[in-house]
């Protein structure tokens, strides 16, 4: 397992989070808006803190690309760059990651209109211009000792267009992680699927993904293609077979891909009918178990936690009841984000007597 605790400060809307007692699996319920999503980027970017092109990515997946002076500011708490991000995570009462990311202020020469000059507030201070951001990254490494190192992203002075990507000179990641967001491009899944293919695992892929559709025989990637046999004279494109069967497909290989890792899903149930969420259920906590992937997932469907209630209780499954933990986020009048704990019996209780969590 990844992190036993992680704690946000000044990311995004959350003044302050602590997330303690993670399990293997985690689930963030909520209501739309209160900050779900935004726990998943932050840990995300803890996972990779050597890479700075993550500040971008996370915000690519609101479909948002920009990034300007005006966009530096977005992830800091109220949009304030002096609110410095502070994201750390925990194993077996070790800090084994931290992470620290505040604007790159240019102090060289400017260039500045009259106009521009004149509407600028009337101060005798001189105005702080970001042009990047530095994530300051702390770990402790094979040795047992406290490392540190940085990497930056910055604007290209000379070409807007072009951003400078400073990589830390000693840290190689060695932690494997994927992001499943809302609108999960599923051409990463084919990358995935092609490695497991080679590596002769699709098999239980397909076991898998029997769950949700019996007819299945096998699959394979033909022309950047997945196709699957379903007893037809020909192979078909799983497109045809709908949004769940992809849903499913992009998660479980997600997980093979990052075995020792940790996996994100945003809306785990989205494009899935409630007839198949025990079957997704029962694949995250098998596959998560076997390959030891920590998982981070939102939700806000009572039918998915119902599913999962269910899923606890079978034979087979209950073993997993204390690698799952549900956090009820909710919003405090002091912008804190308060995580209320649910571990399995305080969960099944309150989805056995429809007690609303969400």
């Amino acid at each position: 397992m990844v992190f036993n605790e992680v704690e946000i400060n000044n990311f995004r809307g959350i003044k302050y989070l602590l997330l303690p007692d993670l399990k293997q699996v985690n689930l963030l319920v909520g209501k739309n808006n209160c900050g779900k999503s935004t726990v998943l980027d932050a840990i995300f970017l803890l996972s990779g803190f050597s890479n700075p092109i993550l500040n971008m990515r996370i915000n690519q997946f609101r479909d948002y690309n920009s990034f300007t002076e005006d966009d530096i500011a977005l992830n800091f708490y109220n949009m304030q760059t002096g609110n410095h991000i502070y994201i750390r995570g925990n194993i077996n009462d070790k800090i084994i990651r931290e992470l620290k990311i505040s604007p790159v202020v240019s102090q060289s020469k400017i260039v500045l209109s009259k106009n521009d000059i004149s509407s600028l507030t009337l101060s005798n201070k001189e105005a702080d211009i970001s042009t990047g951001l530095t994530m300051n990254f702390g770990y402790i490494d094979s040795h047992g000792e406290k490392k540190s190192d940085s990497a930056t992203i910055r604007l290209n002075k000379k070409n807007e267009e072009k951003l400078e990507i400073k990589f830390p000179k000693e840290y190689k990641e060695t932690l494997s992680t994927a992001y499943i967001s809302s609108k999960y491009a599923f051409n990463i899944a084919v990358e995935q699927l092609t490695r497991i293919i080679e590596e002769k695992q699709e098999k239980v892929i397909v076991e898998i993904l029997q769950h949700i559709e019996p007819r299945i025989k096998s699959i394979t990637v033909l022309k950047s293609q997945i196709n699957v046999d379903i007893g037809l004279d020909r192979l078909i494109p799983i497109n045809m077979l709908g949004d769940g069967i992809r849903k499913l497909l992009a998660i479980v290989t997600a997980l093979y891909a990052c075995k020792d890792g940790a996996v994100f899903i945003d809306e785990i149930d989205n494009g899935l009918h409630f007839s198949s969420l025990s079957s997704l259920w029962k694949a995250i906590i098998k596959t998560a178990d076997l390959l030891n992937v920590q998982v981070f997932a939102t939700t806000h469907n009572i039918e998915s936690l119902q599913s999962l209630n269910k899923v606890l209780s079978e034979d087979g499954y209950a073993d997993s009841q204390n690698d799952i933990m549900c956090y009820s986020l909710r919003h405090m009048p002091t912008d804190e984000l308060k995580a209320y704990k649910y571990p399995y019996e305080k969960f099944q209780y309150v989805i056995n007597q429809e007690i609303e969590i969400r």
